[in-house]
């Protein structure tokens, strides 16, 4: 049986996300944006088609029991992403150029090798919320709110989708699952479990399962628009956040946490759940409450 606890630690692992990438707004480096136009519909519509690609590949390699070259490539794109992340950080934190490189290619070494000789949960969980925060915090201050909120519903759409009618994700969580790698937050039922041990090819074991997961994506994706927000909601402020901002991405994160804790009663009852829908439905219902509550005298549209 699940306990309280583990659902407690799951919950804080979740908030941390949106939280530790909402902190670091006021900390942008001058002139990092990802694209130069932050609403044009192209960018999310961008990020859609790469994972479909993605999605595609893996899913190939799986059916051909490629599983090697999978992990291969896998691991690669994680050493890219937190050599990425690791250097954005370092140059937040006052590093130079070739400092905060050599800190994003320490990082992501060092994450590699350990995850490779020693794949225990918490390990899976600090990769994963390294990961988990830049991403949230990059994809946040690079799309504008509009195009954020495009994101959410074209990607709640497609895992819904792909969970309850093709169920290619499923296939995709089965193949990739015991690869040890940060795709998703764990809390282990016994302390020390290894993630390469769970089988997650049964899917009727999920209610009786006692280690709890969650999808990374799960975590990402709504904090995006909780970021992009704080980072692009009128007046933007170049040092700190401008008070409105920050109330209407205060309110979404909110209205992001009901809805995670109506998807973590669902689950509590033994029935996956595809986690988008609810959660960027929620975090798009709260920001559009808050942003009227907010902005409704200060007028409409979006910076």
């Amino acid at each position: 049986m699940r306990t309280v606890g583990q659902y407690l630690v799951m919950t804080g692992m979740f908030l941390a996300v949106p939280l530790l990438a909402l902190l670091m707004v006021p900390g942008i480096p001058s002139g990092y944006r990802g694209l130069s136009n932050q609403n044009d519909p192209a960018g999310p519509v961008m990020y859609i088609v790469l994972i479909l690609v993605m999605t595609g590949v893996f899913l190939v390699l799986i059916k051909r029991s490629k599983m090697g070259l999978l992990k291969t490539l896998l691991f690669a794109a994680m050493g890219l992403g937190l050599f990425s992340i690791g250097s954005l950080f370092a140059m937040m934190a006052g590093q130079s150029e070739v400092p905060s490189l050599a800190t994003g290619a320490l990082l992501a070494t060092s994450f590699i090798v350990i995850l490779l000789k020693h794949p225990r949960w918490y390990v899976i969980n600090g990769a994963g919320l390294v990961l988990g925060v830049g991403a949230a915090f990059v994809l946040g201050i690079s799309l504008g709110v509009l195009s954020s909120l495009i994101l959410l519903t074209l990607l709640a759409v497609y895992d819904a989708i792909s969970v309850y009618v093709t169920k290619h994700m499923l296939t995709l969580a089965e193949g990739v699952g015991d690869l040890g790698l940060p795709i998703v937050l764990v809390v282990p039922g016994r302390a020390g479990e290894e993630v390469k041990k769970l089988d997650l090819h049964d899917r009727s074991k999920d209610a009786e399962r006692e280690m709890m997961l969650m999808g990374l994506g799960d975590a990402i994706i709504p904090s995006v628009l909780v970021v992009s927000a704080a980072a692009n909601l009128s007046p933007v402020s170049a040092i700190g956040w401008s008070s409105p901002a920050l109330t209407v991405a205060v309110l979404t994160l909110a209205s992001v946490l009901l809805g995670f804790l109506s998807l973590m009663f669902l689950i509590s009852k033994g029935r996956p759940q595809a986690g988008l829908p609810f959660l960027n439905g929620s975090a798009i219902i709260g920001y559009a409450t808050a942003y009227l509550l907010v902005y409704q005298d200060l007028g409409f549209g979006f910076a």
